[in-house]
């Protein structure tokens, strides 16, 4: 066989095996994330610290929730929410910095991990 013909052949075979890892992963990673989002927060803290980074606007359901103030939370981003949190445990309201960092996820079961590990919350809070 000639050597060219080889080559060829080899790079061929490699650019379809890549192109397949490449689907295959495209393909399982964000199946895997639909199937656990429950993992992707496996704390309240961790829901906490995403929130305090979330910046794009709530979704529509979201916009109704009523804020431990009385106002519905409109267009309130997760890091606006968390901002308010961090405000209210300085000044030493801790129940009212849960409930405000509570609402920043929309998840029931994110709500729950925050309240659940509302310690760690606080403290995180407080920094």
């Amino acid at each position: 066989m000639n050597m060219t013909i080889v080559k060829f052949r080899i790079s061929a075979y490699l650019r379809t095996v890549q192109v397949s890892t490449t689907r295959t992963f495209a393909i399982c990673i964000p199946a895997l994330v639909m199937l656990f989002p429950a993992a992707s927060h496996a704390d309240g803290l961790s829901a906490v610290k995403a929130c305090e980074t979330d910046t794009s606007p709530p979704e529509e359901l979201a916009r109704l929730t009523i804020l431990p103030n009385g106002e519905t939370r409109g267009s309130d981003t997760a890091a606006t929410l968390i901002r308010v949190a961090k405000e209210k445990a300085k000044e030493g309201k801790d129940a009212e910095a849960i409930q405000w960092a509570v609402l920043c996820q929309f998840e029931a079961t994110e709500q729950e991990a925050i309240k659940r590990d509302s310690a760690a919350v606080l403290q995180y809070l407080k920094q």
